[in-house]
């Protein structure tokens, strides 16, 4: 008889079980958690993860206990769902973007609006010197985007892991309101995008909290125009990159070609 997968990990990574904390989603799931030392936590996880095929239990690191978690109610999921929801989120937000052209550096006076986002790539490809190109870790990102490092590890049981904003009601972005209506981005807009992201490159979900979320990528772009529209997308997506990252051409050098992808909304 096979045991519990989390007493199996939790052996594994020597946790003793009776530390493992286990709360009851509203969605009818289970969220499973342990502390960890917060210098070692993306160790853990990474551990963690290397048995994810084997216990069905996708492990992300946070600075909320189970037991701490916040549930809401999941924004009302308004697209007909025959457009991806990045294809969604760069047109509806194409205007704003576009006028990003204005502010490259180094302007010689001030620059025009790009004409459509093929051009705002082009443009900013050329904006990003390959050798300003700064790789950001996950360790790096870890410890310098909080006041404190997180000290939890917590695990869920899923088939689809870039599915987790859907059983967690996480990432809750109120304040970024991109589509007709000022509407929010949903739980399920939020797991489409890792999806998407996932598919093409291999992003998975490594840290998450009620406004963060930081994603560790396996295959990042490399040729520098596909790297300027990802860049983009990064954009449309969290425009408080702005102020956790940079503007577009620092997303561009300090985010998109390096193994971490880090998010945070206001």
């Amino acid at each position: 008889m096979l045991g519990d997968p989390m007493d199996m990990l939790a052996a594994e990574l020597g946790v003793r079980a009776e530390d493992v904390r286990r709360v009851r989603t509203p969605r009818g799931g289970v969220l499973l958690g342990f502390r960890c030392e917060p210098g070692a936590c993306l160790d853990t996880w990474r551990r963690a993860r290397e048995q994810y095929r084997s216990t069905g239990l996708w492990p992300f690191i946070t600075h909320t206990s189970p037991t701490r978690w916040e549930w809401a109610e999941a924004p009302r999921d308004r697209r007909d769902g025959k457009q991806g929801v990045i294809a969604t989120l760069l047109e509806s937000q194409a205007d704003e973007l576009l006028e990003e052209a204005r502010w490259f550096k180094p302007p010689r006076e001030l620059q025009a609006a790009a004409r459509d986002l093929e051009d705002l790539a082009r443009r900013l490809t050329r904006a990003v010197p390959a050798a300003e190109a700064l790789a950001r870790s996950a360790e790096s990102r870890l410890a310098s985007s909080f006041v404190a490092p997180p000290e939890w590890i917590c695990l869920v049981p899923t088939e689809d892991p870039s599915g987790i904003p859907e059983l967690l009601d996480a990432p809750d972005t109120p304040n970024h309101t991109p589509f007709p209506g000022r509407e929010p981005l949903s739980y399920r807009d939020h797991a489409n995008v890792l999806r998407e992201w996932h598919d093409r490159y291999g992003a998975e979900i490594c840290y998450l909290e009620s406004h963060a979320v930081l994603l560790c990528v396996e295959h990042p772009p490399s040729d520098p125009f596909e790297t300027a529209r990802v860049a983009i997308e990064h954009y449309a997506y969290c425009p408080d990159l702005d102020q956790a990252v940079g503007g577009l051409p620092e997303v561009a050098s300090r985010q998109v070609p390096t193994g971490a992808w880090f998010f945070w909304w206001d």
